[in-house]
């Protein structure tokens, strides 16, 4: 069993991160993860530097990911949520309502997961940062459960739609200071090797997900309220 951390935010190239991306992987490292996505926000890193930092985690047995977070919106709606985009080889530039954005992920052969969908906004009530119940309207392929910005509530709204849709659950920190990296994980019945091997496990729901690596990698019972195939 694999974990990972799937939504992580660099200074690089993300302008509210402090995350060193080389401090992140010997993080990482000593975390005992075997991988990390890096999903900065609009855009996904350019080739050339993300072989250069695969390079420097190879050493460390480490996979990297490398995805972006994207910010749907529409003029009905107005803000959609936002979502992790992974096996994509280019930045989505533009404006996408959530429903186009599932579309033109698909329709490239990437994935694509709502983030954080029930976490409340600064302004409480039902006003989220993620999504919220439009996930019923949409063909996504996985929810992000376990998240730092998710209570008991949250997890329980996320919880059921999994159980409603037939989603799997994914975890992961969001992090954007390296002491809050690998607080949530994803883990992998199967070895993943490459990115092909991730995209394909999360496409068919063969994932979960843990408070911490420690849940995952050292000998404790993991809560796999988030495991297990779409249905």
């Amino acid at each position: 069993m694999q974990a990972f951390d799937l939504h992580l935010h660099t200074k690089t190239f993300s302008d509210c991160s402090f995350i060193d991306p080389e401090d992140l992987i010997r993080r990482a490292a000593q975390l005992g993860l075997q991988g990390v996505a890096l999903t900065e926000h609009g855009m996904r890193w350019p080739d050339g530097k993300f072989d250069e930092l695969r390079r420097l985690a190879d050493p460390y047995g480490l996979l990297l990911i490398n995805g972006q977070e994207i910010l749907a919106s529409s003029p009905r709606r107005g803000m959609e949520g936002e979502y992790l985009i992974f096996g994509l080889r280019k930045s989505l530039w533009g404006n996408f309502s959530a429903k186009e954005l599932v579309e033109r992920v698909q329709g490239e052969g990437g994935i694509i997961i709502a983030a954080h969908p029930y976490k409340l906004s600064r302004g409480g009530g039902n006003h989220y940062y993620g999504a919220g119940d439009l996930i019923y309207e949409l063909d996504l392929d996985a929810l992000e459960y376990y998240h730092p910005g998710h209570n008991d509530r949250a997890l329980a709204k996320v919880r059921k739609a999994m159980e409603d849709l037939g989603l799997p659950g994914t975890g992961s920190s969001d992090a954007h200071k390296i002491f809050e990296a690998g607080s949530f994980v994803t883990f992998f019945e199967r070895e993943i090797r490459r990115e092909e091997d991730f995209i394909l496990e999360v496409r068919e729901g063969r994932i979960g997900a843990g408070k911490n690596p420690v849940d995952v990698l050292g000998g404790k019972e993991n809560e796999k309220e988030a495991s297990g195939e779409k249905v």
